[in-house]
């Protein structure tokens, strides 16, 4: 590895322009510090507005605290702009149900494209080691051909310079230019299935064949020109299958089966911006000219009805959320929307309207620990109005609100008890009274 091989894989896939903002992931790594390392070296030739971007992502402690510390020293010494985003991502990741690799990933990327901006580039240090790594585990979870071009040299304004160099010429790099790097003690564990794959399934790789990293890496390389083949085709096939936003069965049904799998695919994720599997795919192959339904992915309701595809229901339940709140004025983005939070001083309870009083919670009767959330099996409410303790299910079937709207629904949770609901307002026990003294107004903005 060197500047010149760098920029020559810059070059081939079109990554950079002249003048370009490029946001680089600097975790403190090997990888990573050599490609803020090359990339210096072009910024005056490019003409490079460079941005170092770490996140201190809470788990490691010290540890990720000392990587932090790397980070911010080398770009000091090297005199590049840094921003640092610390964040609790095993408390958040809980939280919105998601895995601390999931969450991390997802806050990592939300911020790197916020100090990219609508033109800037993000420039992450993937490798060709971790082409390999991320193929090997799509196959182990049975991956398509898509799955089996690993990871994208570009993907939208996400580029990888480093991504046909190889782990240990990025280390060579590292020792001739006498740069240093941190470690994370974590890549030796091999917890995670990816350091299983990098620890134990490449090094046995190797001793089959000593070049197996280039030799599969070629692998990559030919997937991606199968798939680059095949989309050509797809293009043309699906707008033969696609009549007014259905699918024509009898135009699919012609096509090979793995035509009709890719032309489903896409159907399917220009309409939920949820992950789409196998199985969905399959389960809307088995319906092609039964006239029957299947709920597929994001909630999605694919019907066969007079020989064609359609959705029945055009808008995706979301997946169960869950955001923790605190008793102040706050604007909380929603899976959906936003949450408009206020705190409110009552002095005098006549001077406001009993309707809009009803639909607010008494400060005084929640405690601190607080999380709007969807609908949870078991959830009840007292409704001052309505004097009756019902479950949201029986609630909303009474109220005739459809599905879709239902888990769309946010609700204020004390614990395990239901606060308040949208659209109803609180639960008797949290409603305002002539003693209250401060209330919390909630408004709903949906998107």
């Amino acid at each position: 590895m060197n500047r010149e091989t760098v920029l020559a894989v810059i070059n081939k896939y079109g990554m950079l322009n002249m003048g370009d903002t490029v946001v680089i992931g600097l975790s403190g790594g090997a990888d990573s510090v050599s490609l803020t390392s090359v990339l210096l070296s072009l910024k005056e030739e490019l003409r490079l507005n460079l941005i170092c971007a770490h996140v201190n992502h809470g788990i490691r402690g010290e540890e990720a605290d000392g990587d932090e510390r790397f980070c911010r020293n080398f770009c000091r010494d090297n005199g590049i702009e840094i921003k640092v985003l610390n964040a609790d991502v095993p408390g958040q990741a809980k939280i919105n149900s998601m895995s601390q690799e999931e969450y991390g990933r997802k806050i990592r990327y939300e911020f790197f494209a916020s100090l990219a901006g609508e033109n800037g580039k993000i420039a992450t240090a993937h490798n060709l080691n971790d082409c390999v790594e991320t193929l090997l585990f799509n196959l182990a979870r049975g991956t398509s051909l898509k799955g089996a071009c690993s990871i994208p040299p570009v993907r939208g304004n996400i580029i990888r310079p480093l991504i046909e160099t190889p782990r240990e010429e990025i280390e060579e790099f590292c020792r001739e230019n006498s740069l240093e790097f941190v470690t994370d003690s974590t890549n030796f564990e091999n917890e995670y299935s990816r350091n299983k794959i990098r620890n134990i399934v490449i090094p046995a790789l190797k001793e089959i064949n000593a070049s197996a990293v280039p030799a599969i890496s070629r692998y990559i390389a030919f997937s991606r020109q199968e798939e680059e083949a095949l989309e050509f085709i797809e293009d043309e096939k699906y707008a033969l299958c696609l009549s007014d936003s259905a699918l024509c069965e009898e135009s699919l049904m012609k096509l090979p089966v793995a035509l009709q799998r890719r032309i489903i695919y896409r159907y399917l994720k220009e309409r939920t911006s949820s992950d789409i599997s196998a199985k969905h795919i399959e389960d809307i192959l088995s319906l092609l000219g039964k006239n029957k339904a299947v709920n597929t992915a994001g909630g999605l309701k694919i019907r066969s009805k007079n020989g064609f595809l359609s959705v029945v229901s055009t808008q995706a339940l979301p997946k169960p959320w869950k955001i923790g709140i605190e008793k102040k004025d706050a604007q909380i983005a929603l899976p959906y929307g936003r949450a408009v939070i206020k705190i409110i001083n009552i002095k005098d309870l006549q001077n406001f309207n009993k309707e809009y009083i009803d639909k607010c919670v008494d400060c005084d009767k929640i405690s601190e620990k607080l999380c709007l959330r969807s609908r949870e099996s078991g959830d009840k409410i007292t409704l001052a109005k309505r004097g009756v303790t019902k479950s949201l299910k029986k609630l909303f079937i009474e109220d005739k609100i459809d599905a879709d709207k239902r888990n769309r629904t946010a609700v204020l949770a004390d614990g395990e008890e239901v606060v308040w609901v949208d659209g109803y307002g609180s639960s008797k026990k949290f409603s305002p009274d002539k003693n209250s003294k401060k209330i919390m107004t909630i408004k709903i903005e949906n998107s």
